[in-house]
């Protein structure tokens, strides 16, 4: 089975595991593999907690109400286990930014020619948009020759500050050939 959570993949329950669930679990709910990454994310951006997929299944039922409880109930739930991938970490992360309108990758078209790029970052910089990596393809059998493709990943402030990056590209006229 392929998991986040690779530390409760089993098969099979062992029949003495399924007697004390039997006898002391109230209930279960399942969590997906997106709701899994989201509460580790969680964990690690607002508790400073490092927890692995199997150890953070009880964080993400709650953060997906998919557990209901009386207000004011107190709860526990179970952190456990560190020992996560650190390239599972990273696309967790990356993913995860780029889910909260943190991060966006964009490609766009410009005529290749000197300034072009100087122009294009000169756009992205009047409205704050962090370059943090920047490819330049001018060879693909995509373009159309005297153009190139542009890659940018950029930190950005939210969906309001991805809507302003778009338009000030767009009135400029980049042509988006691709964004995430």
């Amino acid at each position: 089975v392929r998991t986040i959570a690779d530390g409760i993949a089993v098969r099979d329950t062992s029949p003495i595991t399924l007697d004390y669930l039997l006898k002391y679990v109230d209930g279960m709910e399942l969590v997906c593999e997106d709701e899994i990454a989201n509460a580790i994310l969680f964990l690690l951006e607002k508790q400073k907690v490092l927890v692995e997929g199997a150890g953070a299944v009880g964080v993400a039922a709650l953060l997906h109400h998919k557990i209901t409880m009386p207000r004011g109930s107190k709860i526990g739930i179970v952190l456990s286990g560190g020992n996560i991938d650190v390239t599972m970490l990273s696309l967790i992360i990356e993913k995860g930014l780029i889910k909260s309108s943190r991060k966006m990758k964009l490609i766009v078209t410009l005529v290749d020619k000197p300034g072009s790029l100087m122009h294009f970052t000169e756009l992205l910089s009047k409205v704050a948009a962090n370059i943090v990596q920047i490819g330049y393809d001018r060879v693909s059998t995509d373009l159309e020759f005297g153009d190139a493709n542009v890659s940018v990943d950029l930190e950005t402030k939210g969906i309001a500050h991805q809507e302003e990056i778009r338009e000030i590209l767009k009135t400029h006229g980049f042509a988006f050939v691709e964004e995430h």
